[in-house]
């Protein structure tokens, strides 16, 4: 609609004023600890290089002091390249690399030129990189014990349901806290019967429809309502920050081992 903000246009913009910093920023030599879950990669659609991409969970420039900030690296590469520097840039190993880095308003992003290789002398990142490894709990009276799941920085714990045990897992805020989401789950679990009813009348209005129009098998007749919730099982539920939250179910084949 004429009038609003072209979204995407916006963050073209964006990375494109990025990779302009980034470009003319002079090159580094970086020591860091890499986060788990290690480098990654992919290539967007219509693009013809592959892009390799890393967090530093703690790093130093050279001289300089220990940041525990992330650190957010990329680089293009060939395919063979993503291959190889995934396969060697492992969670909490600490690594020298060479990279333009830029620190604006957001958070630090860097470009690599290189890596130089792993870094065993820096005494201070190897201990972050040992503690980056010790387990973090927290307690709640209500919920129990969570545990960081540091492959995805959420908090993974186990209730129970409607009487069904289930995963509970909590997204933290900016500052690590997961107080906002457990106030969420508190309010949900005050109402489980109201939200349980809510949450079967969403998935039966959004994919009843779906499944008897492109999900039946050969000869498979029309589900009801009551047939489509009776194989549906709530197997966790993920609840964020910012109130929002996901109903994860086994979807009983209904979609061929699609989660709901």
């Amino acid at each position: 609609m004429a009038g609003e903000p072209d979204i995407f246009a916006d963050l073209k913009r964006k990375a494109r004023k990025l990779g302009e910093e980034l470009a003319s920023a002079p090159v580094v030599e970086v020591v860091g600890v890499v986060n788990p879950p290690g480098a990654g990669g992919g290539k967007f659609q219509g693009e013809k290089a592959w892009r390799l991409s890393f967090d530093f969970a703690a790093w130093r420039t050279t001289g300089g002091e220990v940041r525990a900030t992330k650190l957010a690296v990329h680089k293009e590469v060939t395919h063979d390249e993503l291959d190889s520097l995934v396969e060697v840039l492992l969670p909490y190993k600490v690594f020298r690399i060479r990279a333009r880095v830029v620190e604006g308003t957001g958070a630090p992003q860097a470009r690599l030129e290189s890596v130089v290789g792993k870094e065993e002398s820096d005494r201070e990142l190897n201990e972050f990189a040992r503690q980056l490894q010790m387990p973090v709990t927290c307690k709640d009276a209500q919920f129990g014990k969570f545990t960081l799941d540091r492959n995805v920085d959420w908090y993974v714990g186990e209730s129970r349901w409607n009487d069904q045990p289930i995963k509970l897992t909590l997204s933290p805020d900016n500052a690590g806290s997961i107080e906002e989401a457990l106030k969420t789950a508190r309010i949900l679990w005050k109402r489980q019967p109201s939200w349980d009813r809510k949450v079967q009348k969403f998935a039966v209005s959004k994919l009843l429809p779906l499944k008897n129009s492109s999900w039946l098998d050969v000869d498979e007749p029309k589900l009801t309502a009551k047939g489509f919730l009776a194989k549906m099982k709530l197997e966790s539920i993920t609840i964020y920050a910012d109130g929002s939250f996901d109903f994860w179910h086994n979807d009983g084949d209904l979609f061929w081992g699609h989660s709901i």
